[in-house]
Order: structure tokens, then sequence, then C-alpha cells
């Protein structure tokens, strides 16, 4: 800052703001006063340090990477040995500092940049500068632009889109930030991350989270692509396994069991490479409940079976998953000997469970006690003569989720459970029982109709063409009910041409 002080700065903020001038001004001043670089003049304008600045940007675009040594190595650039910024760490810059991207940069520093990236910047400006400003300033709040300015062109969605992106997308810049292309900073962003999608996988509808996932998979591909430390390695295959996992019960609830299968493989890699046998256990669990709703049973049987060394040496949750998914496996089958048998193992195992670092994680990568109701429900509706334990254990079920923390709630499996509760009542002959049972199902909004829950209430439908329930007035109007649900699945929500 040569001369100036922070001091002097300050005074030149307020004695600009006095007299009415722009942040643009303000920056302007400072800039040419202080011969720095025009992101820092703006930063300095809005009066923040570098690590409020940085405060602000995780604010914005959560997802992203963005930390002080990078900030300020960005805001040298154009000078040599500084770091390049990527236009979308301008564009959520702009949306900081309340102007647009181009005021960031001199026509030197836009010059400099990769002509893909200046582009972006060259289309988002236009949309930033359509904008209406706000009447009044807002220094001290400094919220993001998208929530100051009124939509009213449909520039502005597409900017809103283009920083959605940022936000997804900026770990990939991660890559380069660091010394080595991974580091602490960057294994504590990507397993942020993925904690955050291992706990809205359970309860927010897919098509929210698919485009993060597939985004935070090309991450963990890329980092590992390249050379880290083998503690650092090992995190980076745990992490990325994880991501596959998910990808995996993604693919599988768009009803796509072979994409599924694909994904669940990779996970098993990524498992074996990390040597973590809670994420062995996790996956094999994992591939076994693809096959069970696939309607491969003995690949699931297969799949659980290959699963259980790995899981006698882990205490996580997924040492309880994967007997319960083998005891539907077996059911399905008609071995009502085996089933019950793993439901008891799945039983001991949660006696013994202690949670490890996938269950820290939390929702999907951890197997919950209302989940473990729910999969023995799943389990007897299969048996004969087991409609009523059936149906008693899935009220226990949904009474579990009901008492259970947020964080351990499922829409898709509180809907398995209520779909088991049907069938076992129309087993049973109680019509009514079973649409009242249905009725919260049948509510659920397009995007949250994932495979499993379509495929549950398939088998209420079959299981009213019986005879004895052919001519009942309810019969009909349930079925149709049914059709017309799974006429429009999870995937009908998935946006086009991604």
């Amino acid at each position: 800052m040569g001369k100036w002080s922070k001091r002097d700065v300050n005074r030149l903020r307020a004695q600009m703001k006095d007299q009415g001038r722009s942040i643009e001004e303000t920056a302007e001043e400072i800039r040419h006063l202080t011969g720095c670089s025009r992101l820092a003049a703006f930063r300095m304008a809005h009066g923040l340090s570098q690590p409020e600045v940085v405060e602000r940007y995780a604010q914005v675009a959560p997802t992203s990477v963005m930390d002080q040594p990078l900030l300020s190595r960005m805001e040298m650039f154009p000078a040599s040995g500084a770091r390049t910024p990527q236009a979308t760490q301008i564009i959520t810059l702009a949306t900081i500092y309340d102007t647009t991207p181009l005021r960031l940069l001199t026509p030197e520093a836009l010059d400099r940049l990769d002509p893909h990236e200046r582009a972006v910047l060259l289309r988002c400006n236009t949309a930033f500068t359509a904008l209406p400003r706000p009447t009044t300033g807002d220094e001290a709040g400094l919220i993001p632009l998208t929530a100051t300015r009124p939509r009213i062109l449909p520039e502005v969605d597409r900017l809103e889109r283009q920083v959605e992106m940022a936000a997804r997308k900026a770990l990939r810049f991660a890559v380069t930030v660091e010394g080595t292309n991974v580091g602490a900073e960057t294994l504590d962003q990507l397993r942020d991350e993925v904690a955050r999608l291992a706990l809205a996988y359970p309860q927010q509808p897919l098509p929210v989270l698919l485009t993060d996932l597939i985004d935070l998979q090309d991450v963990g591909f890329r980092l590992l692509e390249g050379r880290q430390r083998p503690a650092e390695t090992r995190d980076l295959y745990l992490l990325t396994g994880v991501i596959c996992g998910m990808l995996a019960k993604a693919s599988h609830d768009l009803g796509d069991p072979h994409s599924a299968m694909t994904q669940a493989r990779t996970a098993f890699v990524c498992a074996d490479n990390a040597g973590h046998d809670g994420l062995r256990t996790w996956t094999r669990s994992l591939q076994s409940m693809i096959g069970y709703w696939a309607g491969w049973p003995n690949d699931a049987v297969r799949y659980a079976e290959a699963g259980a060394e790995a899981a006698g040496r882990t205490t996580g949750t997924a040492s309880v998953w994967l007997p319960a998914q083998e005891a539907r496996a077996w059911a399905i089958l008609g071995d009502a000997e085996r089933a019950e048998a793993a439901i008891a193992r799945a039983h001991t195992a949660r006696d013994q469970a202690q949670a490890d670092d996938l269950d820290g994680f939390g929702g999907i990568m951890t197997f919950t006690r209302p989940r473990q109701l729910y999969y023995a429900a799943d389990t007897r509706v299969w048996l004969p003569g087991a409609d009523e334990q059936a149906e008693h254990v899935a009220a226990e079920a949904l009474d579990a989720y009901e008492s259970a923390d947020a964080g351990e709630r499922s829409f898709s499996d509180e809907a398995g459970a209520r779909a088991d509760q049907a069938l076992a009542r129309v087993n049973r002959g109680d019509l009514d029982g079973a649409a009242e049972s249905l009725r919260p199902v049948l509510d659920l909004a397009p995007d949250q109709r994932i495979g499993g829950i379509l495929a549950s209430v398939m088998r209420v439908h079959e299981a009213l063409r019986t005879t004895a329930y052919r001519t009942a007035p309810i019969t009909r109007d349930l079925q149709l009910q049914i059709e017309s649900y799974c006429q429009v699945p999870a995937s009908a929500a998935l946006p086009r041409g991604r």
C-alpha cells in the first residue's frame, strides 16, 4: 500500500461517502493513490479485510474454495507471478462487492485471462449491467447481489445460474490453489461437501442434489490423478468412494441398476485402496440393495455374503445394514429361516455398533434404528403368515421416525415403511386401512418418487389384483391412483440437457 496506511484509506472512504461518491469512484481513487489492483481497491472501498471477504465468499458460494493466501495472490494480478483469477471467482467477488465483473479487472488483466474465461466474464458482465442498482448502498450488510436486485430480465436468471454453477464447481480450482494438488484446506472442503450431501440425500429430492454429486465426483477423480502424500491419498480414496456410493444410490433411485452397479464397483475399488472396512461393508450392502430392488435376489444374497468378512472387522452401523439387507434378499427368495437369522444378526450388530467415520457423515452414510425397523418390516411382507408382524414392525418404524432427530429422517424409507404397512393391511383384508397408510406416499411430489418407492407402491397394486378384492369399490380407485402416481417418476423432474 506504499505510504498509504489503512487509516488513510478509511479516512478517504469516509470522505468520499460523505460526498455521495459511488463505490466504483471510491475504488478507483484508492487504486490511483495506492497503486493496488482493482480487486484490492474494491475490497478496501467496502472497508473489508481479506478474512472478511473470505467469510462472505463462503456465504455467497458455500461449496467453493477461497482462503486468504489465494485472495492475496489474486489481488496482485496481473503482476508477474500473481495468481490468475478464474471467471467464476471474479463473478462471485463482483457479487460480494456489488459491482460488475469487468470493473474488477483492468484491460491488461482481462487480456491475460484464458480466452474461455474471458468470454464467460463478458457474457456475465452484460447480465450484471442490465440489473438496476439498489436505491441505497449497503456496505455494512453486503448481501448477495441476487438477493438485492430484482430479477426482471431473462439475463438475470442466466446470471443466477452462472453464479450457482460457480458455487458447485469452484472446488475444481482447489487443485491449483496450494503447493501440491491436495492440501489440508482442499481435503477439509471436500470432506465438508461430502458430509453436506450425505445429510441432504435422505431428506431432499434427488434432482436438487444430482449435479452437485456429479461435480464433486469429478473433483475427487481429478485430485486422485495427481500426486499426494500416502495419508492424503487414503483420505481422497475414502471421500471419493463415498461420493461414488451416493451416485450409485442416485442411479438406483432413478431406475438404472446397471449404472448403479458400475458406480458401486468404483466405490468398492476406492474402499479397497483406502483400506477401509467400513466403506467396504457399506458398499457391499449397497450392491445387495441394488440387486434386491432390481429383481436379482440371488445377486443380492451374494453381495451381502461377500461383505461379511469386512463387516466382522468394523463396528460402524454399516455392519448392521449388511445383515438387515441380507434378510430382505432371503425373504424374497422365500427362505424364512435364513431371513429371520439375518434379522437376528442385525440386532446383535446393533448392540455392538460404535459410530465410525462413515457414521460421522450422517444421513445416507449411517444406518439408523428406524431404518433397521423398516428393513425388518420389508423383510416380513414377503414371508407367508407374517403379515400381522410386518404391519406391527412397520408401525414401529414410523413411530421411530416420528420421534427421531431431524438428521435421521428419510422421506424414502418412511414412504417404504408406509407402503409395507399398506401391503400387510391388504393381505389381511383391510383395504381402507391400506389406503390410509398409502395416502402420504401418494402425496409425495414427483421429484421424490424414486425407484424404490415406485416399486413398493406397485406391490400394493399387485396385491389388490387378488380375486377377493377385485370387485371392492376402493380397489379400482386405489389402483388408478397408484398408476397415475407411477407415471411421473423422479427422473421426469431432472433438468434436461445436462
